[in-house]
């Protein structure tokens, strides 16, 4: 290994998933330098394979694990267990509920109502605080932006209702570099809490928030996904394909992904899921292309209350032509959407059994890639 030049020593090592590399980094002082320029770190984020970060908090809000979805394991064997929340940070007060995720930076929430939220790495375990300078607010979205090579964070605030403010919704945005707050203007919307951004072409895309407000006050189907240019860092909104849904609140059960570089729309009814796809962002032209009966592709999995069954089930995701959901009765599972077919995922040693499949149990699951992004500086 002595006698290799130093570029295939770092071409080799930036293939390897990031935990190797750490372990890497403990054989010799000229590994570790290696691995630990900006350069390396850029190549490796490149090259990493994109999973899914998967965190369990008990309805106390006291106990919280966090697992990692491992596509390279077998079949029963998908996902494994990365670490307790005490392992990898500590939160006085509040539980932190995982609400984003970039280049494997997890964003975190309090479950309270607060100002404060947090940003980690949990493979290099560093963590910034980020203190909002408005109370109530949360936030939304986290995001690269390449001319600055800077990690921002979106945060949304709701007006007083007495203000008479022409907006109900003013957003801010905070420098993870540059740790500067910058405030954005006001909009109509805000995105829906319990589900992270998508973003494509510069462009962050939510569901636009159906819960906790009056039926009245929910925007109508033209209006349903939400939007932020990164560049222009403006906000506007567009309809959701398919008809007018019959009441507002199936916009619960909708959810919009990513999918072979283009968004998808999911919505969820009646035990069947319509999923469409964005042929023409320019021109705002959706392709229906897959209607899914999950009661056929679930048979195997009989419910304990068939009658409440839909309400338990969440669209969490797409990859590689599967449909990723939880059944919160049942586990997390994978639709087939070639073969049509479901299977739940296994954790490691527990062949018939599914990971933490128990109704006192709620799941955050967002997309992560496994790299040396530091949450408190630029790229």
């Amino acid at each position: 290994m002595q006698d290799l030049p130093q570029e295939i020593l770092i071409d080799i090592l930036s293939r390897l998933p990031g935990d190797c590399v750490l372990e890497c980094r403990r054989v010799c002082k000229q590994w570790l330098a290696l691995t630990s320029t900006p350069q390396f770190v850029e190549m490796h984020l490149e090259r990493a394979t994109p999973v899914l970060f998967m965190q369990c908090v008990d309805k106390s809000l006291k106990n919280l694990e966090m697992f990692i979805f491992d596509e390279g394991a077998k079949a029963n064997q998908m996902i494994k267990k990365k670490m307790g929340a005490a392992e990898l940070m500590h939160f006085a007060v509040y539980t932190p509920l995982l609400c984003g995720s970039c280049n494997g930076l997890l964003v975190l929430r309090p479950t309270s109502l607060s100002s404060v939220s947090f940003v980690c790495n949990p493979l290099t375990r560093q963590k910034v605080t980020v203190r909002s300078p408005f109370e109530p607010g949360f936030a939304c979205g986290v995001f690269f932006h390449p001319p600055t090579k800077d990690y921002r964070l979106l945060f949304v605030h709701r007006r007083l209702l007495f203000a008479y403010e022409s907006h109900d919704f003013e957003y801010f945005l905070y420098s993870l570099g540059g740790q500067f707050w910058r405030k954005l203007g006001g909009f109509p919307f805000r995105p829906n809490p319990h589900a992270p951004p998508t973003i494509l072409n510069g462009v962050l895309h939510w569901i636009v928030n159906p819960y906790w407000i009056d039926e009245n006050d929910i925007p109508p189907c033209s209006n349903a996904i939400m939007m932020f240019n990164m560049d222009t860092e403006e906000f506007h909104s567009m309809h959701h394909p398919g008809t007018e849904c019959l009441a507002r609140q199936m916009h619960k059960y909708v959810r919009i992904f990513e999918m072979k570089g283009k968004l998808a729309f999911c919505r969820l009814y009646g035990g069947f899921v319509w999923l469409w796809v964005l042929e023409d962002y320019e021109n705002w032209i959706w392709e229906e292309r897959y209607l899914i009966n999950l009661r056929l592709g679930l048979k195997g999995y009989p419910s304990d209350s068939p009658c409440s069954w839909l309400a338990d089930i969440k669209l969490v995701d797409i990859q590689n032509d599967e449909l990723l959901f939880d059944w919160d009765s049942r586990g997390i599972f994978r639709y087939n959407l070639r073969n049509k077919t479901a299977k739940r995922i296994n954790g490691i040693g527990k062949k018939q059994r599914p990971v933490l499949p128990l109704n006192n149990f709620s799941r955050f699951i967002v997309p992560y890639t496994m790299t040396f992004i530091s949450p408190s500086g630029f790229e």
